[in-house]
């Protein structure tokens, strides 16, 4: 098995440098186009998109759609995750420190291209048999490009991504933490087996049971986390400073310990920064798209936001940790990547063993709140392919079986190339649709601006301001 598994790595790790070559240019290249054209929103609008995301908690209760900040909260439960606390720690072991400054910097960038889709994926929603709304890169490429076949090859594509990789990752990740709390006998199968169910009963519970749980685990859970942190630094604030520095420090230059170049520790930053927020990879897209808002801007605005919150602000935290326990020699010498680096760090101090269980349970709690988002992004990309029963519960099933199996399997390495190497294929393909559908948003962007000049609190949406509104359907 694990000569099988060893194949198998070697032949994905080729694909993997290959695709992100390609998705380099087109994550980069056109999230800093958008950004010019956007004129920076992402910064410039900051307080206004941090608004509009927070507003309207109560909204949706009593609704079978989902509100904005239901589907906020489902996006972020997808982003904050794993990777904000593994990838950020496997990003410092394989990249160096430099890398936490490219992730920022490509989440700053990544924010513009997140509006993008988010705001095509709310112009070319749709409601499907199950009443809400779905939407995202199948759906504006079948409509905005009138493309059948381009919309299903996304569609499988994104369900291969997110359904079986990016849950395969989160599921492995937190197998792997509670493994490393609690020892006793058979217990990645018992983990595994729990995993399984949990996930079963919420995937099988609908949109709105989703939609509830994230909207009150989510900003909770988040806040838990960045409460820790700040106690974890606490317990080695002497070496906050040198923290901070080496970001700045090896940012372009990789330690000699590690080995390699600038190129590195730049795509390192953007594997991890990616895998963390999503920005550009149409995932979030899929979440946007089941809003029931007045205006698609709104939601672009919001789901930009997020991309912030994510990495400026829960990555960061999560860095510090890591890199406040000394040098960077030292950060190493543990051996361990992910979410086991967090746990020998922490536990370093005077926390002490308690850290490997509450690690342990933040892992657990954020491996659900995303794979719950993975699996919406797998259903509406289901039912855009068939929308029946039949198609929407083998998806169920594929992602409860893609949990399970990462979880027996244990292998992080493994299921972290596979990821990236679907993630990079995604990403490409994603932006470049953007791109080719990128006027109607610069359009949509104008009235939602025209509205607010002319003093409109809450700005409405008309397809009839676009000059091609062709394919939209739900915008009368």
């Amino acid at each position: 098995m694990d000569d099988l598994l060893t194949v198998i790595d070697g032949m994905v790790s080729v694909w993997n440098t290959y695709f992100w070559r390609i998705s380099f240019v087109f994550l980069i290249g056109l999230g800093i186009v958008f950004t010019i054209k956007l004129k920076g929103m992402q910064i410039t609008h900051l307080r206004d998109n941090a608004r509009l995301a927070v507003r309207g908690v109560s909204e949706g209760k009593g609704m079978k759609k989902l509100s904005a900040f239901e589907a906020f909260c489902i996006s972020m439960g997808a982003r904050i995750g794993v990777g904000n606390i593994a990838g950020v720690a496997t990003a410092i072991a394989t990249g160096g420190p430099g890398a936490v400054f490219w992730m920022w910097i490509f989440a700053i960038i990544g924010s513009a291209s997140s509006f993008m889709e988010s705001v095509l994926a709310q112009i070319y929603k749709e409601q499907k048999t199950d009443g809400g709304y779905h939407g995202g890169p199948a759906y504006y490429a079948t409509k905005g490009l009138k493309s059948r076949k381009i919309g299903i090859f996304v569609a499988i594509l994104l369900v291969l991504t997110f359904g079986v990789g990016f849950v395969m990752v989160q599921s492995c990740n937190a197998t792997n933490a509670l493994c490393g709390a609690f020892e006793f006998e058979n217990n990645t199968l018992i983990f595994a087996s729990l995993i399984a169910v949990i996930a079963a009963v919420l995937v099988f519970g609908g949109f709105k049971l989703i939609g509830k749980f994230s909207a009150s685990i989510v900003p909770v859970m988040a806040l838990l986390w960045i409460i820790f942190a700040i106690v974890a630094i606490c317990f080695n604030i002497g070496n906050l400073g040198n923290a901070i520095a080496m970001i700045f420090r090896h940012a372009f230059d990789i330690p000699s310990i590690i080995g390699g170049g600038i190129g590195t520790i730049i795509i390192t930053g953007l594997k991890r920064g990616v895998f963390s927020n999503e920005a550009g990879l149409g995932s979030i897209a899929n979440i946007a798209a089941t809003s029931d808002i007045k205006h698609p801007i709104k939601q672009g605005k919001i789901q930009s936001f997020g991309v912030l919150v994510d990495t400026l602000v829960v990555c960061t935290v999560t860095a510090l940790v890591v890199l406040s326990y000394g040098s960077f020699e030292s950060i190493l010498a543990f051996g361990d990547k992910g979410s086991v680096l967090v746990q020998d760090v922490v536990s370093s101090t005077a926390l002490g063993s308690a850290a490997n269980y509450i690690i342990a349970i933040f892992m657990f709690v954020f491996a659900f709140t995303s794979m719950i988002g993975y699996y919406t992004m797998s259903e509406s990309n289901a039912r855009f392919v068939k929308d029946n029963k039949l198609t929407v519960n083998l998806v169920r099933i594929i992602v409860i079986r893609s949990a399970f199996i990462a979880s027996v399997i244990a292998d992080v390495t493994i299921v972290d190339d596979i990821s990236d190497t679907f993630m990079a294929a995604m990403a490409a393909v994603n932006m470049v649709i953007v791109a080719l559908l990128s006027r109607s948003v610069f359009e949509a962007y104008a009235d939602y601006r025209r509205q607010r000049k002319a003093g409109i609190e809450e700005p409405e949406f008309t397809k009839s301001v676009l000059s091609n509104s062709e394919g939209v359907t739900e915008w009368e």
